[in-house]
């Protein structure tokens, strides 16, 4: 990694005015208190970086920092402000893939004899409405300013969650905090010519996702308080819905994956804002109640009765949008049905591991089955939820086995490769057929129900292909 290592009267000169200027000496302690030396080993080499306290339990620190400064060290050593003769082990609860200007990291130090007194977490801003110039500070390590070095600058752009600043930093900064009027208001991912990080929204989704949820403090403005984001809630349908935080995952298989195929290469990176989805499969009495009140083509009662908890099949796409846009959703883009299916881990299957779980799923093995419409291929299904065992990291159920589901996306088996917006893709602006996911429970074999496996279809009804909806995060 490229770093722009500043080290001159300049410097030091910026240091002082910071202090002065920006904040009184009394904050100064105060915010010092809430960041944190951290020293971790990949192979034979040592790493320096910086975190920051986001929250504070009796025995428990909870600490964010960039994902690059702890990689290869499950175990890396922390040292507070308050007591700096020495250091703790800390622990990496979870560290987020991508560059090193997105990735995070959350840590813990457990136990009170860990935890120093004068400890704080520091104020994250509940609001980020950057746009560039805006005077900043950053607290960190830099070699040869001294730790806990404070050192001035600006916000030179922003680009939605990502923030560049101008000021001289140099890799001992990555992970920790950009602050603007004593609040948190971005972290560094990377530290180069210019400053690299993230917006503190997203710092806020990343934890949120990880079940920390930061409280507003006193020092937050209370206008614009952004609400935590509940992990679940209820559409419109009545169907509960799961929140897929905001971040960085790994999207398609790599060429090592032997069992994929060509139009899942290459993997990449993709970052997705923080969204809502049906924690099941689209069932069919909620379908019906849908036909029912928009006075569509009617099945008969009996067809509805029997099935009603089994997920809707033998779909049309454009039915499949026809009934989320009533409820009050869409259909997800094809990245979201992926992450919401294999999270940020890069798993195969929704559940892991495949061992075990293929065999509950679909007993000695995949059913097969004819031709024909109708209620016909309702025999293959099972209640919506049936298999705990087969849920996604997010509590997301069915998306192997079951139904296969319709997306958003239009079709093309080079898209991949020719490369799609790295931010919220799309897809395709038009094609033939529409992708849908997930392998159903008629799936010749376990390799079908990769969460990464791709489909296509023309929009006309296919075998055994519902759907689920997903809608964006309220403003």
């Amino acid at each position: 990694m490229k770093v722009r290592i500043a080290i001159t009267a300049c410097l030091i000169l910026m240091i002082g005015l910071a202090e002065e200027s920006l904040v009184g000496a009394q904050d100064i302690e105060r915010l010092k208190s809430g960041v944190v030396r951290i020293t971790a080993t990949e192979g034979n080499k040592t790493k320096v970086g910086t975190g920051f306290v986001v929250k504070l339990d009796s025995e428990v620190v909870y600490i964010v920092t960039a994902a690059h400064v702890v990689s290869g060290d499950p175990q890396p050593r922390v040292q507070f402000f308050s007591r700096q003769e020495g250091q703790v082990r800390a622990t990496v609860k979870h560290a987020e893939g991508g560059d090193e200007a997105t990735g995070m990291a959350l840590l813990t130090v457990q136990g009170k004899e860990n935890i120093p007194s004068g400890v704080a977490a520091l104020p994250l801003a509940t609001t980020t409405s950057l746009s560039g110039s805006e005077d900043i500070i950053v607290i960190g390590h830099p070699r040869g300013a001294g730790d806990w070095a404070i050192i001035k600058g600006s916000i030179a752009s922003r680009q939605g969650r990502y923030v560049t600043i101008d000021a001289n930093i140099d890799e001992g900064n990555s992970g920790g905090p950009i602050m603007h009027n004593s609040q948190v208001v971005g972290l560094i991912g990377g530290a180069q010519r210019y400053g690299k990080g993230v917006t503190t929204g997203t710092v806020r989704d990343y934890l949120e996702g990880n079940g920390i949820v930061v409280e507003a403090t006193a020092t937050q403005a209370p206008d614009g308080i952004r609400a935590s984001l509940p992990k679940e809630i209820t559409g419109k349908d009545g169907a509960p819905m799961v929140l897929v935080p905001a971040g960085v995952f790994t999207m398609g298989s790599r060429e090592e994956d032997k069992e994929a195929h060509e139009d899942e290469r290459p993997a990449h990176k993709v970052y997705l804002d923080a969204f809502y989805i049906d924690q099941y499969e689209v069932t069919t009495a909620r379908f019906a109640t849908f036909l029912h009140k928009t006075n569509r083509r009617q099945w008969s009662d009996q067809v509805e009765k029997q099935l009603e908890q089994k997920p809707v099949v033998d779909m049309y796409w454009d039915d499949a949008t026809a009934y989320c846009s009533w409820a009050g959703k869409r259909l997800p883009t094809e990245a979201e049905w992926e992450k919401a299916a294999r999270g940020t881990d890069q798993r195969i299957y929704p559940w892991g591991s495949p061992a075990g779980t293929f065999r509950r799923l679909f007993g000695s093995g995949p059913a097969s089955y004819g031709s024909g419409g109708g209620s016909s291929h309702y025999s293959l299904l099972s209640n919506i939820g049936s298999f705990e065992g087969g849920k996604s990291p997010y509590n997301v159920y069915d998306m192997a086995g079951n139904a296969s589901e319709w997306v958003a996306d239009w079709y093309d088996e080079n898209h991949y490769s020719q490369g799609d917006s790295p931010q919220n893709p799309k897809g395709p602006v038009s094609g033939k057929k529409h992708v849908y996911r997930g392998g159903s429970s008629a799936s010749r074999s376990i390799d079908s129900l990769r969460s990464a496996a791709r489909y296509s279809s023309s929009d006309n009804t296919g075998d055994l292909i519902g759907f689920r909806c997903a809608r964006d995060v309220p403003n």
